[in-house]
């Protein structure tokens, strides 16, 4: 009988339901699952009223870039008529922490953890006046809260660019409300905070992930010292070195702030998460962006979205070359990344057995 239901995205969006090697890691933990929709308001519920004597989690996975505020009002809904459900993934409430950044940002604040300063506003007026009143000063990130990757995101580095870049910003911002798109798309302003490496002539960003209150893997990623937006498909063979070095520091780093990492995900409402890291280079402290639960790792069918065995991701040609080469000496010294990350099946075995630990620890200090 089924132990899970797993809330997913409507089949109108790409089918990124299920990462490679996900759904039998669940359910070697947490029992057998059942797939429903988690996006129309009125499935997940018809589903725990068919199976609600067997059910005891659910995992919530609706889209975290295009969910609309229907849909999630659907999902709130629905949670409150279930009740007390334990979620593998998401609360509900959580989610929209997830979606809009400057809500983890007020959250985050509020339990001191450490992230950029920022503010919201609605047009040029309201941001002229936000920005007279905060500590924030050039150069900054003017962004939308439910972006990704760089996208809808422009950094301003001195008066004479806010203006044309403010510009681009209303229209993306019109854009998505056209095409009602997230759950409340806000415009908000970000403090830059300055992570590159001069010496080196590189700019890093860490992508750490994490279950209950372990985590299970993490990574480096490296792009040019001119390059605002460190992600992993900007990996050249030239860097090679700086690349290592960054990940053995991301390693040091999970070990050192394991603890401060994960209550960054607790305090959202949040369970298991990918969450995004900076080092600032003034104070060498570590900064939060954003989490995602729906992290790329691959999917079941080759080729999907361009991911590929052995590794799934990554994918890009001159990354994989680079970590199947120097597989012997990587190996060794980030092993963490060789054995939790690119070993796919390793990596979800831990997520869901991490996960199914901290879940019985809170089910313990309950009683």
């Amino acid at each position: 009988m089924y132990k899970v239901i797993s809330a997913n995205r409507s089949k109108l969006r790409a089918p990124k339901n299920w990462r490679i090697f996900e759904k039998e890691s669940l359910e070697k933990y947490f029992g057998k699952v059942i797939d429903t929709n988690g996006e129309d308001g009125y499935s997940v519920l018809e589903t725990y009223e068919k199976y609600k004597d067997s059910i005891e989690y659910i995992r919530w996975y609706p889209d975290p870039e295009l969910l609309t505020k229907k849909e999630y009002l659907g999902m709130l809904y629905q949670d409150y008529k279930i009740g007390d459900l334990k979620y593998l993934i998401n609360s509900p409430k959580g989610f929209i922490n997830v979606q809009s950044k400057e809500e983890a940002f007020k959250v985050w604040k509020r339990n001191e953890v450490r992230t950029p300063a920022f503010f919201s506003f609605s047009n040029e007026l309201d941001f002229q006046f936000n920005f007279e009143n905060s500590n924030i000063d050039f150069p900054f990130l003017i962004r939308l809260n439910n972006d990704v990757a760089g996208n809808g995101s422009y950094l301003v580095e001195r008066q004479s660019d806010l203006k044309k870049n403010l510009k681009k910003l209303f229209k993306n911002y019109k854009e998505h409300c056209k095409k009602n798109i997230g759950i409340n798309t806000k415009l908000i302003c970000v403090e830059y905070i300055d992570t590159v490496d001069y010496k080196k002539n590189v700019n890093v960003s860490y992508r750490i992930h994490v279950a209950g209150n372990k985590i299970i893997s993490g990574y480096a990623r490296i792009s040019s010292a001119s390059d605002w937006v460190a992600i992993t498909g900007k990996f050249e063979r030239k860097d090679a070195e700086k690349w290592i070095e960054y990940n053995i520091l991301c390693e040091k780093m999970c070990k050192k702030h394991e603890a401060e990492i994960c209550k960054a995900i607790q305090v959202l409402g949040l369970n298991y998460q990918g969450i995004d890291i900076i080092i600032g280079n003034e104070n060498n402290k570590i900064y939060f962006l954003e989490v995602q639960p729906t992290y790329a790792t691959g999917y079941n069918k080759n080729g999907y979205g361009q991911y590929y065995p052995p590794f799934y991701n990554p994918s890009y040609p001159n990354l994989v070359k680079f970590l199947i080469e120097e597989k012997k000496y990587l190996e060794k010294i980030i092993p963490m990344y060789y054995n939790r990350w690119l070993d796919k099946k390793e990596h979800f075995n831990l997520a869901y057995k991490y996960l199914k630990e901290y879940l019985n620890c809170l089910d313990q200090t309950r009683y």
